[in-house]
């Protein structure tokens, strides 16, 4: 019974891990799916966190190097509608979105495994194969990127109720 939680735990990590980098809920999904069959593939279970994330981490950065070499045509109509959010999910969501949406899949990376999942930077460095300096570089442009962000953000909100009132 603990290795199927753990297991579970691992694939939830996994998930939200897939979803920082791909920046949607399906691709993430299709993600871990991808790296969990190929884990278990070559491990026979799912019983390491950095494999696991170091797999779901190679997998995406194939598909982003393939979409650049292969022309992909998009959906021009989906036939099923999407529910409507309530207006305080929107609101959050759509902050966190803007907001991750300003970093590139990289930054992305290095903020979630360093701020969620809380990797040193001599961790990160060791798992990505860069020098620890070029880890805590990238972590803190990734930070001042959405810090500038959300400064502009209440800038234009202030700005905006002053204009009001």
């Amino acid at each position: 019974m603990t290795t199927d939680s753990s297991e579970a735990e691992l694939v939830r990590v996994g998930y939200r891990f897939a979803l920082s980098l791909a920046n949607d809920r399906h691709d993430a999904e299709d993600l871990v799916q991808q790296a969990c069959l190929r884990v278990i593939g070559k491990q026979g279970s799912l019983s390491s966190r950095g494999y696991l994330l170091t797999t779901i981490r190679n997998l995406f950065y194939d598909q982003v190097r393939r979409k650049k070499l292969i022309p992909f045509d998009s959906l021009e109509m989906i036939d099923t509608p999407f529910p409507a959010p309530t207006s305080s999910e929107l609101g959050t969501k759509l902050d966190l979105e803007t907001s991750l949406s300003r970093l590139s899949a990289e930054e992305r990376e290095v903020i979630f495994l360093n701020c969620i999942e809380g990797y040193s930077a001599a961790e990160l460095a060791s798992m990505l194969g860069k020098p620890r300096s070029t880890v805590l570089n990238m972590i803190s442009r990734a930070k001042t990127r959405l810090m500038a962000g959300e400064r502009a953000e209440t800038t234009k909100a202030v700005a905006k109720g002053g204009s009001h009132g």
